[in-house]
């Protein structure tokens, strides 16, 4: 049964205060989002600031690094090639890259492998290394000029290798570079080359490039953001290099992403030409592997083609992929039964995915909360995040928030306590060692909480500044 979905006008509110309260809370300048149904856009909107100055808004248009978002295209150009009969998903990676022997002939690591993340070679620093470098960041130096320094760093890690039986799953960017050098070695052109006339012209993408001079060049480009050591914003250079190309490297907008995905939804398929065949864009949607990424983070648990699947998202399969580059981040994702999709890109450092399926979820006409069980953990947290004291203020205590986690810390006469939090249905826990302990914690409303500790009484009497 296909859902006839219209966006209405209380779901439209209610993703667009979403988005933008989102926004508020993680200091994202810039965004932009498309929704798609049935192969057509249905919903296209920037929100904030694709440049802060001079002041420029952020529209669907806007071209943004949409970083991993990168390996699902680079997944659809190798297996363009393997239809052509041109790359082998089982073949040893020695056949494309001859310089390549961080294997042995008895287990070698494979086209499938690569695809997969499951060589068993775990991270070797290389995105983060050249990244780092450009963002002057990178504290240890490693010889990294093109393609021949990537081999000779993975041959020299070969002992690295955790299991060569595709059995385990780590998220490997070099792997997705090797990908870049094999479409290289089968199609005869260079990655970029091939990219753009196999993939992104086809596709009508044709703002979208590798190259960061089109951020210079382009009249709606953002100006990427990092937050410094204060927290403010600082425009930053896009760290691009040809060896982050086929892992992270594309430049898009959420608006030409939209065309990748309606593809996707119509079995390769775009504006009645066929991009890539029944069998191999089936190949690239098929879950391979239970993935070790944080499941909420990366909108599902199951890893295919450069596409991360969650079998069950609201009834339906959902098939995705984000992508973040230090200044700016993606999200592609779509449901394929239902044929409606989303596209999000932002200009700085911040995880889209859940934006995503929060559009996702009111496309399916599902509650968000119903959908995503996370939002009800984030209301208790901004719930419960903020400044306490004991009765006259003898003892203070903060409740802050890290990262996804919770923490408790404890100052005045108890000393310097800082301990982690746990909430698990409506029980919030403290962590200690081994062990965790009740907290009791009273909401007389968002402002006005108790929180109980060992003799204590704390009461809420502020936000965090």
């Amino acid at each position: 049964m296909t859902i006839s979905w219209t966006l209405s006008d209380s779901a439209k509110r209610d993703l667009e205060k979403y988005v933008s309260e989102t926004m508020r809370k993680n200091g994202v300048p810039g965004l932009s989002m498309c929704l798609v149904k049935d192969g057509k856009i249905v919903y296209r909107r920037g929100f904030g600031s694709r440049c802060i100055e001079p002041p420029r808004p952020a529209t669907p248009d806007t071209l943004y690094g949409v970083g991993s978002v990168s390996k699902a295209f680079t997944a659809l150009a190798v297996m363009q090639l393997w239809e052509q009969g041109k790359i082998q998903l089982e073949e040893s990676v020695r056949k494309y890259v001859e310089s390549f022997d961080a294997d042995s002939e008895n287990s070698p690591v494979t086209v499938h492998q690569l695809l997969t993340h499951t060589t068993g070679f775990p991270d070797l620093g290389v995105a983060e290394t050249v990244i780092g470098r450009i963002f002057d960041a990178s504290s240890v130096w490693v010889p990294l000029g093109g393609l021949e320094d990537l081999i000779l760093r993975i041959n020299s890690a070969a002992l690295e290798r955790v299991s060569a039986k595709g059995d385990k799953f780590f998220y490997w960017n070099e792997g997705y570079a090797l990908l870049g050098a094999i479409v290289e070695a089968a199609s005869g052109q260079s990655y970029v080359d091939y990219m753009v006339k196999q993939v992104l012209k086809p596709l009508n993408m044709v703002r979208s490039a590798y190259s960061a001079a089109v951020l210079e060049q382009d009249t709606n480009s953002m100006t990427g953001y990092v937050a410094d050591k204060d927290n403010k914003k600082r425009a930053m250079k896009f760290p691009a290099h040809p060896l982050v190309d086929a892992a992270g490297g594309l430049i898009s907008s959420a608006f030409e992403l939209a065309n990748f995905v309606a593809m996707c939804m119509d079995h390769g398929v775009f504006n009645n030409t066929r991009i890539i065949g029944d069998e191999a864009i089936e190949k690239m949607l098929t879950p391979h592997v239970k993935h070790s990424l944080p499941p909420q983070a990366a909108g599902g648990d199951w890893y295919s083609y450069g596409f991360i699947i969650n079998k069950n998202f609201c009834g339906h399969k959902l098939i995705g992929h984000g992508g973040n580059i230090g200044l700016s981040s993606a999200y592609i994702g779509f449901v394929p039964d239902q044929k409606v999709g989303v596209t999000l890109a932002a200009n700085t450092d911040f995880d889209t995915s859940q934006l995503g399926l929060y559009a996702l979820a009111h496309m399916l006409g599902v509650q968000p909360k119903e959908a995503m069980p996370n939002l009800t953990f984030e209301e208790k947290c901004d719930m419960l995040v903020g400044k306490y004291e004991t009765f006259g203020g003898i003892n203070k205590m903060s409740i802050l928030q890290k990262g996804p986690n919770l923490y408790v810390e404890v100052a005045g006469q108890l000393g310097g306590l800082s301990i982690p939090l746990l909430i698990e249905n409506n029980q919030v826990y403290m962590i200690y060692g081994a062990e965790k302990a009740p907290l009791e914690v009273r909401i007389h409303s968002p402002e006005k909480i108790d929180v109980f500790i060992e003799r204590n009484v704390f009461h809420k009497v502020g936000k965090l500044t």
